[in-house]
């Protein structure tokens, strides 16, 4: 087997989209969606909004949004909740496959 058979179609698919080294977060977050256990478009759409938009585990703590590994900054929810969607989209084939 081949590396670039180790991971599914949807995680190479996540991992050319996002390629560069700044972006391994946003390939992460990506993956996340193609691993999900939503079978339709809403279910992951869903699973993509608490895994990206959670209220920090102690108010009025910005650290504390990293316990429950969320982005935390609302552009940084908004970039992880896309790049889940990139996931799911491939995963219900909804977008076109590299």
């Amino acid at each position: 087997m081949l590396p670039q058979q180790w991971a599914s179609q949807c995680g190479n698919h996540c991992t050319k989209k996002y390629t560069s080294l700044t972006e391994i977060p946003w390939r992460v977050f990506c993956k996340k969606g193609c691993d999900n256990d939503a079978d339709t478009w809403e279910e992951c759409i869903s699973e993509c909004t608490d895994l990206c938009y959670k209220a920090p585990v102690l108010k009025d703590q910005q650290w504390s949004s990293y316990i429950d590994r969320s982005p935390g900054a609302v552009k940084q929810s908004e970039e992880c909740y896309t790049a889940c969607l990139a996931g799911c989209g491939y995963k219900v084939g909804l977008f076109y496959r590299i």
